[in-house]
C-alpha cells in the first residue's frame, strides 16, 4: 500500500519534471525570439524571414518563375509578432527594379499591433518578372532602449485575381 508520504515524493517529483520542462522550452522560444542574423529559418509552413528594429529590411528576388508581371496584389503573410509594448507595426512595400530604382507599392500595419495575419498590397500594374520585392518594417516614433519588436514573415508571394 502507498503511504501519503510516498505519494507526495511523487507528485513532487512530477510537478519538477513538468516544470523543468517547461523553463526548457521557454529558453529555446526565448533565444529565437533573440536572435536575428537576417538569415531565414524554417518554420511549421515553409521559410520565415525576420525583421526587427535593428533589421527593418528584408528584399525578397522575383524568380521568373514567379509569375510577377501579370499579378495584381503582392502577398505577404505575417506568422508571428513579439511586440511587448505594443507599438504600433506598420510595413511599407516596394517594387525594386534591375536598376535599383525602388517604386513604392503601399503599406498595412497590424491590428491590433501584435496580431499576425494575412494582407495584400496592389501592384498597380508595376511589376515585372525581375527585380525584387522589399519589405519594410516602419520603426515607431518612440521607441524606448531594450524594447523588442520583431516580426517573422513567410516568403512573399503573388496573386493574380
Amino acid at each position: 500500500m502507498i503511504t501519503m508520504l510516498q505519494k507526495l515524493c511523487c507528485c513532487t517529483c512530477f510537478a519538477a519534471i513538468v516544470l523543468t520542462s517547461c523553463a526548457a522550452k521557454s529558453l529555446v522560444n526565448n533565444d529565437a525570439a533573440k536572435r536575428n542574423d537576417g538569415v531565414s529559418r524554417k518554420g511549421r509552413d515553409g521559410q520565415l524571414y525576420y525583421l526587427d528594429l535593428d533589421k527593418p529590411s528584408i528584399v525578397q528576388p522575383i524568380a521568373p518563375n514567379d509569375n510577377a508581371e501579370g499579378s495584381r496584389f503582392v502577398k505577404v503573410e505575417v506568422t508571428e509578432v513579439v511586440n511587448q509594448k505594443k507599438h504600433p507595426v506598420a510595413f511599407e512595400v516596394y517594387y525594386q527594379a534591375k536598376t535599383n530604382e525602388r517604386i513604392y507599392l503601399g503599406s498595412f500595419g497590424l491590428f491590433p499591433s501584435d496580431n499576425p495575419g494575412k494582407f495584400i498590397v496592389a501592384t498597380q500594374g508595376k511589376l515585372k518578372n525581375e527585380g525584387a520585392i522589399v519589405l519594410t518594417l516602419v520603426k515607431p516614433a518612440k521607441v524606448d532602449p531594450g524594447d523588442l519588436l520583431k516580426v517573422a514573415v513567410k516568403k512573399i508571394s503573388f496573386v493574380n485575381n
